[in-house]
């Protein structure tokens, strides 16, 4: 099996749209909860992938011009203009994308910053929950405040077992504590769009942001950078639906 240290963006791409052997996806899995740079590597290629469908998923039944249609039929270009071709349309379509991204952020007002938010509700979380069976009772409901098809992460692998859940209207917390009573909270609302990974101290508290195209998270405990690192990759992963 190829090393993990091997993995390239081709088969990142193949991970991500699940064209890839299960036992050979399963060790990119565990690699990521260790990996921070390769978890993020995962997100931003996720969060590419949606933008190119949201962005031309529209076109796919718009009918090509009649120019183009007697071009195709008429003069079939030779092989080697064939990929001075496709490199123009790629570049073309980068173009498009980053322009459409300007412009649909121009004039936005920032958004309430997603780590304050998460650290007023730490503290007040209503439905306790004996273990993660309970929890998956609620995956509807949490599915429908952050508007994505995501399910509540399992983190025992970490020692840690879920506790409680709260729901605020538009976003929602999952609280987890380990074997010596820490607490480590995930708090999830819809994401603005745009994506963001960091990892950084805040109030005497390891705070990890990771957001993608869906959801915006945090993750918040009393732990090692290291040990957030593995904590954060697993939650993350582990909400896929």
């Amino acid at each position: 099996m190829k090393p993990i240290s091997d993995i390239g963006d081709l088969e990142i791409h193949a991970y991500v749209d699940r064209e890839i052997e299960a036992s050979r996806a399963r060790a990119i899995d565990d690699a990521a909860s260790e990996d921070r740079e390769l978890a993020g590597r995962i997100a931003a290629y996720r969060a590419d992938k949606a933008l190119l469908k949201r962005t031309y998923s529209p076109l796919l039944h718009e009918p090509l011009p009649p120019a183009w249609l007697d071009l195709i039929q008429n003069h079939a270009p030779q092989p080697a203009y064939s990929w001075r071709l496709v490199g123009s349309i790629a570049a073309m379509i980068l173009v498009v994308i980053g322009a459409l991204g300007f412009y649909l952020n121009r004039g936005q007002p920032a958004p309430p910053d997603v780590v304050e938010a998460a650290l007023q509700v730490r503290d007040d979380a209503p439905i306790a929950v004996n273990n993660l069976g309970d929890a998956r009772h609620y995956d509807a409901t949490l599915g429908r405040i952050v508007n994505a098809g995501i399910k509540v992460p399992d983190l025992t692998r970490m020692g840690y077992r879920v506790t409680r859940l709260g729901f605020y209207g538009r976003a929602a917390e999952i609280q987890y504590r380990d074997g010596q009573n820490n607490l480590f909270t995930l708090y999830l609302r819809a994401s603005d769009g745009k994506t963001r990974f960091d990892q950084f101290e805040q109030k005497g508290m390891r705070i990890c942001v990771w957001q993608d195209d869906r959801i915006s998270t945090v993750m918040a405990g009393t732990m090692s950078a290291a040990e957030m690192q593995r904590l954060a990759s697993l939650a993350y992963l582990g909400l896929a639906a």
